[in-house]
């Protein structure tokens, strides 16, 4: 699948720190790598026209029920989207702009949604069209946003564009994903293993201080950094943190400071029970600033 190299740019969205799945009768389904890839589907490099911008929600039958994943405004609703659907556009209170197309035409009426009015998560917007067979979701940091953006080929990320990845995995309970190359340095810095500049792109230095950190954590060496490694290298983050799973459980109040769009690439201020933070990690007296969430795994 061709991909745009400029995904790597894209801040990850933050938003609410647990946000409801927004087609409740529907089961989870979606790819964490599909935002940047190319447009039409199954371009190449030469002949996409454009980069998916979001992340699609998928294998949505006909007339399952859309629900606001957190509370927000409705800025539009019933908007025009692609292949008969209609969108619906949110500006939500922890400053995120929400994108969500694959509406039925007219199906917000049904549960008085209009524009202007402000809906809580879970509230009911509409229902899927049954021929587009899914929601794309699309996340922004709100400032004054009004509608989407289409990111074309040849042009930059749109401005605000954030990258949905981590937000979705909130949605289900997974754990968040380690999926820019800052975010894996920033790991793999705070583990001992990497010494490089934590913004600067993949590279050998990156390939090499992955390796060892395999080695460290017994999985196997092949410089690559899949689901085994990945879950590795998250316990080991945990077990750096000093404390079991139950005692690095966060407890703290006001989540609000830190929940805006984009402020951080990683989760920050988890204050709900489940959820694990790793954040502040000092090394060689400085703080790293790698702050990751990750739900706490079923035994």
């Amino acid at each position: 699948m061709a991909r745009s190299a400029d995904w790597e740019r894209l801040a990850m969205a933050q938003g609410d720190l647990k946000p409801t799945w927004p087609m409740p009768s529907v089961k989870p389904k979606f790819a964490t790598w599909s935002v940047g890839g190319g447009r039409p589907s199954a371009c190449t490099e030469d002949n996409c026209e454009r980069w998916h911008a979001g992340i699609d929600l998928i294998n949505a039958p006909d007339g399952s029920i859309i629900v606001a994943p957190e509370d927000a405004l409705v800025v539009g609703i019933d908007r025009g989207w692609s292949e008969g659907a209609k969108a619906a556009f949110l500006r939500t209170n922890t400053g995120l702009f929400l994108v969500l197309g694959g509406f039925k035409q007219g199906s917000h009426k049904q549960f008085g949604i209009t524009a202007g009015q402000t809906v809580r998560k879970g509230d009911k917007l509409g229902v899927v069209l049954g021929s587009y067979g899914m929601i794309h979701l699309e996340t922004y940091v709100a400032d004054d946003r009004k509608a989407n953006s289409v990111w074309w080929k040849d042009e930059p990320p749109p401005e605000g564009l954030l990258n949905p990845a981590n937000y979705v995995e909130r949605m289900v309970g997974d754990t968040v994903s380690l999926v820019r190359s800052q975010q894996r340095h920033e790991a793999l810095k705070a583990l001992g293993f990497y010494k490089g500049d934590v913004n600067a792109a993949w590279g050998a230095a990156s390939t090499e201080a992955l390796r060892a950190v395999q080695q460290a954590l017994g999985v196997e060496v092949d410089g690559i950094w899949g689901p085994n490694t990945e879950d590795a290298i998250q316990r080991a983050l945990i077990e750096k943190q000093g404390c079991t799973a139950d005692e690095c459980t966060a407890d703290t109040g006001d989540e609000s400071a830190d929940n805006a769009a984009g402020s951080s690439d990683a989760v920050s201020a988890i204050g709900r029970l489940g959820w694990i933070v790793i954040g502040g990690v000092a090394i060689a007296g400085v703080a790293v600033g790698v702050t990751l969430a990750l739900r706490e795994r079923a035994e």
